[in-house]
């Protein structure tokens, strides 16, 4: 059997791994692109591109069914690798987006999430992210057709995050007295619509890989296990600001909502005058109300990870391919967000997610080849939210290498996402739904040797 020239067909699913692992459930986006340690130049290089599109909106809000529209938003992952070294020694430089989510909820009734009780504050949007750059070595030894390494390397990763969330204030303390005795016998309140958006970042904290490698280049053989530690980031701060989201109004007693000069008029049916220097002084929407708010977020936590994958020639030119991945979400429980001393909190609480993948790879010549996988992964909401549901994916991809020193790579997915719900029983800020949802994603990959 001809096993020689299949590496690359390995390496293009594990790039199709990648996208999988873009949108896998959590907030996982990028992984280190450890693959190049094992090239035989000394020298390679690749630039890659992802591109993710979950399709994930709410079929029901308390209970209400709507189109709501997808609250999760298409992204991009950029991704650099270098690598230097030889068959016994090598290290390899990353840059990649590695964990990141954001979720945009204007669509829903109101423009943002139902509130956790009545009066609260109620989240519009909210997106954080995390960039990591990373150094990681191989050392091998070499012995009877067999490679054993060891690896290893450390890797920092910053954290940011901003959100808005909108509410209503009770603005009546600032009327005159007559004014406010005559909205209280009437059981009215002059309130202000604001939103208070958070903008807050913690520097590079470091972390680290440690893992292992067989193989046997005769049989196009590799076995590779990569441990990524957790990181914590617990210095998260900026600022807030707080801006009127749209004109004061007065609700009545009934529970009615009216404009301020409709009330003006009211009173002014009843002898209670209002100036209309008083009315003009009210802030309207878009007016920055309080700016420079001390900011800040409860722990974010990037958790460990296990990630095994393996390939094995099985035919002539024919590839088995598999990957297996545990990561510890179950740290993440919840988002605090504190801007000037108030709170709001978007629980996850999330269980441990796992993701697997099974593909062939095949060598159509020796400048074509490609791979096509199947994959699954467990999900790991519980109910406090709905977004990572179990998820089924096919990928492909091709391989097109023209020469000894580029290579140039690209593939889709397709991702089918299960039905779920999250219940304010199970920890949810609010009762709803999602359906059977879809994942599309694509990856496109230059690898230049020397």
């Amino acid at each position: 059997m001809k096993f020689a020239g299949l590496s690359g067909v390995g390496a293009s699913l594990i790039v199709l791994v990648a996208v999988s692992n873009a949108q896998a459930g959590g907030f996982q986006r990028g992984t280190a692109d450890t693959d190049v340690l094992y090239d035989a130049t000394p020298f390679s290089t690749r630039l890659g591109f992802t591109y993710v599109s979950p399709q994930r909106g709410f079929e029901t809000v308390q209970g209400v069914a709507g189109n709501y529209g997808d609250y999760t938003g298409s992204y991009q992952i950029p991704s650099v690798a270098l690598k230097l070294g030889n068959d016994t020694v090598a290290c390899a430089g990353n840059y990649v987006e590695s964990f990141a989510a954001e979720g945009d909820y204007s669509s829903l009734p109101g423009g943002a999430q139902p509130a956790a009780f009545p009066g609260g504050s109620r989240v519009r949007d909210l997106e954080f992210d995390s960039d990591e750059i990373s150094a990681t070595c191989r050392v091998s030894y070499t012995t009877n057709g067999m490679r054993f390494s060891l690896l290893g390397g450390i890797f920092g990763e910053d954290f940011s995050f901003n959100g808005t969330s909108l509410a209503t204030q009770n603005i009546g303390a600032t009327l005159p007295a007559g004014l406010r005795a005559a909205l209280a016998a009437q059981g009215a309140q002059l309130l202000l619509p604001v939103a208070l958006t958070a903008e807050t970042d913690a520097d590079y904290t470091a972390g680290f890989r440690v893992g292992a490698a067989f193989e046997m280049p005769e049989i196009a053989l590799r076995a590779q296990i990569l441990y990524r530690s957790e990181v914590e980031h617990d210095d998260i701060a900026g600022t807030g600001t707080l801006v009127a989201a749209n004109d004061a109004f007065v609700r009545l007693g009934d529970g009615r909502q009216v404009s301020v000069p409709t009330a003006a008029a009211f009173l002014a049916a009843q002898g209670i005058a209002v100036p209309p220097a008083l009315i003009g002084a009210l802030p309207t929407g878009g007016t920055v109300l309080a700016s420079g708010l001390p900011a800040s977020l409860n722990t974010a936590t990037s958790p460990q990870s296990l990630y095994i994958n393996a390939q094995t020639g099985i035919a002539e030119g024919t590839l088995l391919l598999a990957s297996f991945r545990w990561t510890d979400w179950s740290t993440n429980n919840a988002v605090v967000t504190t801007v000037a001393g108030n709170s709001n909190v978007s629980p996850y609480y999330w269980k441990d997610g796992y993701t697997a993948s099974l593909g062939i790879g095949r060598a159509f010549n020796e400048y074509v080849s490609g791979s096509v996988s199947i994959g699954y992964d467990s999900g790991v909401s519980t109910g406090a939210e709905t977004t990572y549901t179990d998820l089924y994916t096919l990928s492909g991809g091709l391989a097109l290498k023209n020469s000894d020193w580029a290579e140039l790579r690209f593939g889709g997915l397709i991702g089918y996402w299960t039905d779920g719900d999250q219940r304010v029983s199970n920890g949810a800020v609010f009762d709803a739904t999602v359906g059977d949802d879809w994942v599309y994603a694509a990856n496109v990959s230059l690898k230049l040797t020397f």
